[in-house]
């Protein structure tokens, strides 16, 4: 039998690691054009000042990564069960990224040169790309076994409203993927409160809330874009801080 493979005994890809599995041994696949590590890319272009108050964006803004187009084109959909209908504006890097329709309904696939390997037991969520959009449309979610399968997967972009001329340029962001155990999000469940504490821990909940909400529309109006910015510093309105917080994502 051939191998090993990666990720078979003894050739396991590292914790914290996704590698890049281009389709050839003698081309990268231009992998570093077409990836964005979000880590370190706060901003987003529609974004005033204000957003960047709010730290469940910014960090939001950094999870993942992305998959960029590395072609101009237009596309549209009749809203049928038919094909996206696609025009390239060029032919520049069509070797390199295919784009094409193939699952009707509007959809429109993406497919890389290269696929990726994750450790054991780590999946590969796909996503819509944190806080881009390209009006009319929407990226897919899929969740991959990237530590087990042999083959490269597609990203999958839907068009969202019929007839409506989608465009996209060279560079914007098609879709994008973030890192999840496997198994570990069809742990949790949904409880109420009660029926797990006792109602004086759910009262003192509620008056922590309603203490916050009292802030927000009184002295937190006079402060730099109406921001106590109670949750950027972690802090509870009795001063105590939170236990484990994060305010940025490390490069």
């Amino acid at each position: 039998m051939p191998g090993p493979y990666l990720n078979d005994p003894g050739h396991e890809v590292p914790e914290n690691t996704i590698v890049v599995v281009p389709h050839s041994l003698h081309h990268d696949g231009s992998y570093k054009e077409v990836l964005l590590d979000l880590k370190g890319n706060p901003k987003r272009e529609w974004f005033n000042s204000h957003f960047y108050y709010c730290l469940p964006l910014t960090i939001g803004n950094q999870y993942g990564y992305v998959i960029k187009s590395l072609r101009d084109f237009t596309a549209t959909w009749d809203g049928t069960k038919s094909d996206a209908q696609i025009n390239f504006l060029n032919n520049d890097n069509e070797d390199l990224q295919v784009i094409k329709g193939g699952f009707g309904q509007g959809i429109i696939t993406i497919q890389n040169r290269f696929g990726f390997k994750t450790p054991p037991g780590i999946n590969l969520m796909t996503i819509q790309p944190p806080n881009w959009f390209i009006p009319g449309t929407c990226a897919m979610t899929g969740v991959v076994e990237t530590d087990q399968i042999r083959r490269d997967f597609t990203f999958n972009l839907k068009i969202t409203v019929p007839n409506m001329l989608v465009s996209v340029k060279k560079g914007d962001a098609l879709g994008a993927f973030i890192p999840i155990p496997r198994y570990f999000v069809d742990g949790f469940n949904l409880k109420i409160v009660s029926e797990i504490f006792d109602k004086d821990m759910h009262a003192l909940e509620i008056n922590e809330q309603a203490t916050l909400g009292r802030e927000r529309n009184t002295v937190d109006l006079a402060k730099p874009h109406q921001s106590g910015r109670r949750y950027f510093n972690g802090l509870h309105t009795d001063g105590t801080g939170y236990a484990d917080h994060q305010k940025r994502v490390p490069k």
